[in-house]
């Protein structure tokens, strides 16, 4: 039976998240407890067990030394432009012979994803091609790192910290800083709870998954809250790891599907589904050209 995740109720959320942090407490010795905290990042942990999270697991995640505030990724965050981007590296023969032998490969997959929730398999397939490169990159920063270090740029002293990592580059003005960071921390800390819950309903381990430098993950780059809607379990194997290929199929098809693709849908109508995915026309002109080339 194919399991869609639901959103459980509160009591069982905390029962997760708690039987999941007290393991990892677990591999962290009592005496380290709080010792190695970093302290830009004591106010989200704190945060955190104001929220509701298990207090002593919170600490111990946030005490392992490589738990910590990472300029370095998320200054990318403050100068990233899409526009800047080379999709149509991902048009040519190469790229596209690539996501061909991929269709063959994952057949079953996506005809599955196909018959559920009426995407075509090329439509989803471009997705991933241009997202990960079909798995071929997923990201290598913390993710915990990523949402963490974003969420505390609530606190000044976080902001004064990233401003000067970023003036080392190139600038942005600090008053377009300041506007963007405010707004920023606040949707990464949303993003920060989604994913310790994803994480302890999984049974992963948080702080050893790897994402992008805005804290998507996965083969299909999927952001925590958009895991816990719209994520879905593509081998009935009742677990979601978007590091899975069969999951991550599954997982583009019913985010699509979850905004309005349909069986016959109008190319028009499918462009805009698409840039629910990417707020970018370049990218959704970029998926359905290459969506075109596969059928060929």
């Amino acid at each position: 039976m194919h399991r869609y995740p639901g959103r459980p109720d509160a009591a069982v959320h905390k029962l997760l998240m708690t039987a999941i942090f007290i393991f990892m407490a677990l591999l962290t010795p009592p005496s380290a407890a709080g010792n190695r905290q970093d302290p830009l990042l004591a106010a989200v942990a704190g945060k955190l067990i104001e929220d509701g999270f298990d207090s002593h697991a919170v600490q111990n995640l946030y005490s392992h030394p490589e738990v910590a505030f990472t300029p370095e990724g998320v200054s990318v965050f403050f100068i990233y432009r899409e526009s800047r981007l080379d999709y149509d590296q991902f048009t040519v023969d190469k790229h596209i012979a690539l996501a061909k032998v991929y269709l063959a490969r994952h057949r079953a997959a996506f005809a599955r994803a196909e018959s559920l929730y009426g995407v075509d398999r090329e439509v989803i397939a471009a997705i991933l091609l241009v997202e990960t490169r079909l798995g071929g990159y997923v990201g290598n920063l913390s993710t915990l790192n990523t949402l963490s270090t974003m969420a505390a740029l609530e606190a000044p002293r976080a902001r004064a910290a990233l401003w000067k990592h970023i003036t080392r580059g190139r600038k942005i003005s600090r008053k377009l800083f300041e506007k963007k960071a405010a707004r920023k921390a606040a949707w990464a800390y949303r993003e920060l709870k989604a994913f310790l819950r994803y994480t302890a309903r999984e049974n992963l381990d948080p702080a050893s998954i790897r994402g992008s430098f805005a804290g998507a993950l996965g083969i299909c780059q999927f952001m925590p809250t958009s895991i816990m809607r719209y994520a879905r379990d593509g081998d009935n194997d009742g677990r979601i790891d978007l590091f899975d290929h069969a999951d991550a199929i599954a997982s583009v098809g019913g985010y699509l599907n979850a905004f309005g693709w349909h069986r016959g849908i109008s190319r028009d109508r499918a462009a805009k589904v698409i840039y629910r995915y990417n707020r970018s026309g370049y990218y959704v002109r970029t998926v359905l050209k290459i969506a075109d080339l596969l059928k060929q």
